[in-house]
């Protein structure tokens, strides 16, 4: 917190309570280009700037990037991180990176500052060893001075590829429709107009909510949600009797809450969160037919990952008991007997819990607090795993290949998008008990022997916005062979002699790469620490030989690099720098390191010490 000086108010940002301290002062922050006019408050400057444009006939003035004169290093202003100014700053030397003082952004309407900080153009960090380059993830990932963003989702975001948010309007207007044929009369104003603009591309945002103008059944929908909370968080501090603050009320969640708020949150998780975790079809998704769990999950990491949310200091609260309302319903389903894994439709609740416990789960992981960290890694991960393997899930089979479908026939595609759903929830809860192991040295909950569910789909046919378009993308692929199962994959990396037929026969991604590597990872864990390991070392640094010669030519034979920069797919080959090295020093054993042993964390000390000795000078 930053407390003022003059007064009992304090702020959750620095830059907050620079503005603040202006109202102390007297000073003007921002002036009207038009009129002169000055303003304390910039946003209040840039509303004024707007309706004087219209008042003298002017054209407004260009819209510019809120916040102060730029005084940040290239690379941090780039990714939108704090920097602290040093040549070079310690975010650059972490991940090996130049870090260098380009042109500074010169003063703009609605910024407050205008600091003149003066840095070299030619100042730079000695240049990064090829070790520390590889290693430039997991460097930061570790890297105990990283505050927020470790997992770099918020990175993803500002690269993320920008979609086509008609679909995801249309069905937020229908689920806007009053539930109350009275409602209907509240004048002309349409909800699309106010509030179904794009995210993340203005700061601004109406105040006014649609709650207003009657209830609807999503505004019912977010009641729901609220009253849950509230009973779960009355439970929680009924089990913990230490935090006293945990309980909510209607008047904490109510502003976050909003109809208003949904438009924005689940677009904010479809450019951030969802590339790392790509497990909700969005061509398909209805935020108006869901279920309570997987809107709660959805909109509270659009509110989590979202710069315009005034409720920051709340959120740790809301995310804690949202976990707990989730995974009560996950840990109530896995007592109950499994139903038929063939008949998916009857099951759309139990899948959308499963979405819903797999983000919140991925989300809490970004909130670097050590007790979720524990709480997550034995008691919610476990579960999930125990859900998913009491349904069927992890040897599940597709019913048909994708195919190309008859025109105007969406009910094929949906249903293999439903199939498609559930086998990405079986890679992707693989990869996080992969993810579990690599970073926390926990023992594996998944047996690589029993993935005998096929690889996804790659990512465009996943992402194919309509039956016709998966169609044409289907039809590309007839001629290849069919995915193996994940547990085959790696059996044809363990036993086959030659890797060349590997990548020419089956049309890889770099996610499946990814499931891959992280699979080696859970073999060599399980090899060292096991008396009898399941598969001995020397197949394993084999098997990882191979998966590098297939990397190296799906990487260069991807047309679509844009693909690769979403998401932890592009990061799989440091997976494999660190399974080699791990694997190399288990065999010589030179020395003892802490992250060689075989007791489980909850800190990334270890593994950050272990890359640190990787990339030592030799």
């Amino acid at each position: 917190m930053f407390h003022c000086s003059q007064c009992d108010k304090s702020y959750q940002r620095k830059s907050h309570l620079l503005r603040h301290e202006l109202t102390h002062s007297g000073q003007a922050a921002s002036a009207c280009p038009f009129c002169k006019k000055s303003f304390l408050k910039p946003e209040v400057a840039r509303r004024h700037s707007k309706a004087c444009a219209i008042k003298y006939n002017q054209q407004p003035a260009p819209a510019a990037k809120p916040g102060r004169k730029r005084a940040s290093c290239d690379q941090c202003f780039a990714t939108k991180r704090a920097c602290d100014k040093h040549s070079p700053c310690s975010r650059c030397r972490s991940l090996g990176q130049q870090c260098t003082f380009g042109s500074q952004q010169g003063p703009s309407i609605g910024s407050p500052y205008s600091a003149d900080v003066s840095r070299s153009p030619s100042a730079q960090s000695p240049t990064p060893s090829k070790e520390e380059s590889q290693f430039a993830f997991l460097r930061h990932f570790t890297d105990p001075y990283v505050e927020k963003d470790r997992l770099a989702i918020g990175t993803t975001a500002e690269c993320s590829v920008r979609r086509n948010l008609e679909s995801l309007y249309s069905h937020l207007e229908d689920a806007l429709a009053p539930s109350d044929s009275m409602a209907t009369n509240f004048g002309d104003i349409s909800g699309a107009e106010l509030f179904f603009r794009p995210p993340l591309l203005t700061d601004e945002y109406f105040p006014t909510d649609l709650l207003s103008y009657g209830p609807t059944k999503l505004s019912e929908q977010l009641h729901d949600l609220m009253m849950e909370l509230i009973e779960t968080s009355k439970s929680m501090r009924i089990d913990d009797t230490k935090d006293q603050q945990l309980q909510l009320d209607i008047t904490q969640l109510a502003p976050l809450f909003t109809v208003s708020n949904v438009a924005i949150f689940i677009s904010v998780y479809f450019h951030s969160l969802y590339w790392h975790l790509p497990v909700v079809h969005f061509p398909t998704f209805d935020p108006g037919n869901i279920s309570n769990p997987l809107l709660l999950s959805i909109f509270l990491t659009g509110a989590t990952y979202s710069s315009s949310l005034d409720e920051a200091a709340l959120l740790p609260r809301i995310l804690d008991v949202a976990e707990e309302h989730i995974f009560r319903q996950v840990t109530a389903l896995s007592t109950k007997a499994a139903p038929p894994t063939h008949d998916l439709k009857r099951q759309i609740s139990t899948i959308q819990l499963l979405q819903a416990a797999l983000i919140i789960e991925m989300l809490q992981f970004g909130q670097e607090q050590v007790e979720t960290r524990r709480r997550i890694r034995i008691i919610r991960h476990p579960s999930l795993v125990s859900l998913l393997r009491c349904l069927g899930i992890f040897h599940l089979k597709r019913s048909r290949p994708p195919t190309v479908c008859t025109p105007g026939d969406d009910s094929t595609w949906r249903t293999l998008a439903t199939e498609e759903v559930c086998i990405r929830l079986a890679s992707w809860v693989f990869l996080a008990d992969g993810f579990l192991t690599v970073c926390f040295k926990n023992r594996p909950t998944i047996s690589i022997f029993e993935m005998e569910c096929p690889f996804p789909w790659r990512t465009e046919l996943w992402e194919a916005e309509d039956a016709s378009m998966f169609s044409r993308i289907a039809a590309t692929d007839a001629a290849k062979l069919p995915m193996p199962s994940v547990r085959e994959a790696v059996r044809l990396l363990l036993d086959n002699s030659d890797a060349g037929p590997l990548p020419s026969s089956l049309p890889l991604s770099a996610e499946h790469l990814l499931i891959m590597i992280y699979a080696l990872n859970s073999l060599a864990f399980l090899a060292r620490t096991d008396f009898f390991g399941p598969v001995p070392l020397k197949k394993i640094k084999s098997a990882a030989n191979k998966w590098k010669q297939i990397w190296n030519s799906v990487y260069q034979d991807t047309n679509n690099d844009q693909m690769l920069l979403l998401g932890y797919p592009k990061h799989a080959e440091e997976l494999w720098l660190l399974l080699t090295a791990m694997l190399d020093i288990a065999a010589e054993n030179p020395t003892k390191l802490p992250y060689l042993d075989n007791a489980a964390t909850d800190d990334l000390g270890k593994l950050n010490e272990f890359i640190q000795w990787c990339c030592r000078d030799t």
